[in-house]
């Protein structure tokens, strides 16, 4: 059986996507879509928009890095966050973002997890909106 990498195409240019890019715009189509969302795929998403307008508290903070990481390992088979940290975007607005150090598996969606590959994004605040900057 040969191994064939992820293709799909870019939501914005319509361009092939391959590989990495591919899982990144999964990564971040499912951050930025509402659980019952989807009428024939109901638990695609997350809850990110539930923490929109909350204050930010270390207790919103951490609701907000389990939903991203829940999210992402139930949904996304080729990435694995490895490491979360909050970001000020724009602290006089309250503006945060998060770095995520993940890990990208060329071939996770074939359940091969021998080649590994490590990444870093920066995800705004604007997760939180679908149509947003993130999409």
């Amino acid at each position: 059986m040969a191994l064939t990498t992820r293709t799909g195409m870019d939501r914005a240019t319509g361009r092939l996507l391959r590989g990495r890019a591919h899982a990144e715009q999964s990564e971040r189509d499912i951050l930025s879509t509402r659980t019952f969302q989807r009428v024939m795929n109901l638990d695609y998403g997350s809850d990110l928009a539930a923490l929109r307008g909350e204050n930010l508290t270390a207790v919103n903070v951490l609701k907000g890095y389990a939903e991203i990481v829940q999210a992402v390992h139930r949904q996304e088979p080729g990435i694995r966050i490895a490491r979360m940290e909050p970001t000020y975007l724009d602290g006089r607005a309250g503006a945060v973002g998060f770095d995520l150090y993940q890990i990208f598996y060329p071939y996770g969606h074939l359940g091969d997890y021998s080649v590994a590959e490590g990444f870093t994004i920066t995800l705004p605040a604007s997760v939180l909106v679908r149509g947003s900057a993130a999409a």
